[in-house]
């Protein structure tokens, strides 16, 4: 069915093809849905590089040939296909997605039905099938859907761990154990490298990020057998040297995954040296926790120029930026990571320069990483052409830029110097950020909600710019599809496509409250509770 005569039905809130007492699931017309692979090849592969794109093409052929011929079509394989489209409706900026879905809303609609539709084919995938490389592709692609629409929820959460349970189930955690006994072709064996080195990237870096898993992962290093993937572009993966890999400093397609998996070892290493929780981080020797802060200086020192974020390098890069359009949007991703991370380590000492002088290095490192990713919003519209309007709806990009303004907001309030006036005004103009973002994302509206709040606890003054809409009592929605475009649907057919409630968001206005009257003998512990608050939040 056409998308012109799918969206009356979308909107109305059904799936096109429901009432079938059998499994129904709605693909487009061959060239719909090759406009939508097109489309995520341009602007969304580069985000999670799983996927061998002439591979999905033949998919795409072959799927298309079998039910033109009325024969059966492999699960995994319209799984694959429909998390493609549904990454690339919700992720294409507003312009190009205007042109094919007419709107956002109706972009939004279809990413929730075919992500709906997707997680319907790898259930029976899994129950009927002995699993694929398809359905481990599929998974990843649908948590990367999911945690931008959810945050790091529920969903989320098991949606990650099945892609892991099928890569383990099908032994990609072993495929260089014993080369001689694997059948795969160069280029399959290398796509599945990636595969798994994008889970166990993702799996160590959220070991740094907050949440429910903080300070644990669950892939140890030591129970897998898997290269790393190469640095070669997808024409050189049949290289006749097997083991043919450019230096990373000669920028490729697969630059940004392998830099991405040395920060994740980073994070790593931090989860594995400090205790479990943050609040106990102090009781370590701080010369071991400024040892760790050092490997984000020699990450960076060690970054290829074109990886590099300061201005110089920038314009030094313009010409790979022209060969890799997609390093532009890359290097504010790296950033964004490296910034988040390196913060987190020195998050605990932020409150405690008055207990020890020296954790006033970890102050500064806070301050600046939290301004450098409220700078890099300033220059991202300017930088990354099409996909300029695309980070507000990156989960990464939005919590990260809420821890920043939050680091922003603890220092004004704990730290007094003399510059009140201009941390103040710097304050004000990173919420002024989440406020505009509100516009698309309620769950911004939420966060500034929480700043505005603290800082009104404080007396400190705030612009009416920047005060967030109200929200009425008891209104704590999720930030899902429904809520961001009024006409797409919160259920599919009579069934809740997202969760109801945004879990920890009233334990965390209430963190905020409980710090009127805070004593100064509390004042350590009740911001590292307040942390602990944020952290536990669904994104």
């Amino acid at each position: 069915m056409s998308l012109q005569r799918a969206l009356p039905i979308i909107t109305s809130g059904h799936s096109p093809g429901s009432g079938s007492t059998t499994m129904s699931v709605w693909l487009l017309p061959k060239s719909e849905a090759t406009w939508l692979l097109e489309r995520y090849t341009e602007y969304i592969a580069f985000v999670h590089h799983v996927v061998h794109v002439p591979s999905a093409r033949l998919i795409l052929e072959d799927a298309y040939k079998q039910l033109s011929l009325g024969l059966n079509v492999v699960p995994g394989h319209v799984a694959l296909l429909l998390s493609i489209f549904a990454s690339t409706a919700y992720m294409l900026e507003p312009k190009t997605a205007d042109s094919f879905f007419l709107n956002q809303a109706n972009a939004i609609s279809c990413a929730t039905i075919w992500t709906k539709a997707a997680l319907d084919l790898l259930e029976y995938s899994r129950r009927n099938t002995q699993g694929s490389i398809e359905d481990v592709q599929a998974t990843i692609i649908l948590s990367f859907i999911i945690f931008n629409m959810e945050g790091f929820s529920p969903r989320f959460r098991a949606t990650s761990s099945s892609a892991l349970i099928l890569a383990k189930d099908l032994s990609l955690h072993r495929i260089d154990a014993d080369l001689s006994k694997r059948k795969e072709s160069p280029v399959q064996m290398e796509i599945t490298r990636r595969i798994w080195w994008h889970m166990v990237a993702t799996d160590w870096l959220l070991s740094l990020s907050g949440g429910p898993q903080a300070g644990t992962y669950s892939i140890h290093p030591k129970h897998m057998c898997v290269n790393y993937p190469r640095n070669v572009d997808d024409v050189d993966l049949e290289h006749p040297d097997p083991g043919y890999s450019l230096p990373l400093s000669q920028p490729t397609a697969m630059t940004y995954y392998i830099l991405r998996i040395k920060l994740a070892e980073i994070s790593r290493t931090i989860t594995d040296t400090l205790p479990l929780s943050p609040s106990d981080w102090p009781t370590v020797n701080y010369d071991t926790v400024m040892s760790l802060d050092r490997k984000f200086d020699d990450f960076v020192r060690d970054l290829p120029i074109f990886f590099r974020h300061d201005q110089a390098s920038r314009q030094q890069s313009r010409d790979v930026d022209r060969r890799y359009p997609q390093t532009v949007f890359q290097r504010y991703i790296i950033a964004s990571s490296l910034y988040s991370c390196r913060a987190k380590l020195n998050q605990p000492f932020l409150t405690r320069t008055s207990i020890d002088g020296r954790y006033a290095y970890s102050r500064n490192v806070c301050l600046q990483c939290a301004r450098s990713v409220i700078n890099m919003n300033k220059s991202i519209r300017q930088d990354t052409g099409l996909l300029s309007s695309v980070h507000v709806r990156l989960a990464t990009f939005l919590w990260t830029f809420f821890l920043a303004t939050t680091v922003l907001v603890m220092d004004l309030c704990i730290n007094t110097d003399d510059d009140n006036e201009g941390r103040r005004q710097e304050v004000m103009e990173a919420c002024g950020v989440l406020k505009e973002a509100e516009e698309t994302s309620p769950v911004a509206g939420r966060f500034l909600k929480s700043l505005i709040d603290i800082l009104h606890k404080y007396h400190i003054q705030v612009s009416p710019a920047v005060v967030p809409r109200p929200v009425p009592p008891g209104s704590y929605s999720h930030p899902s599809p429904a809520s961001m475009y009024p006409t797409a649907p919160s259920t599919i057919d009579g069934h809740a496509m997202w969760p109801t409630n945004l879990e920890g968001m009233s334990d965390l206005d209430g963190m905020w409250q409980s710090f009127t009257d805070l004593g100064d003998s509390d004042v350590v512990t009740n911001w590292d509770d307040l942390f602990s608050a944020l952290d536990a939040r669904t994104l």
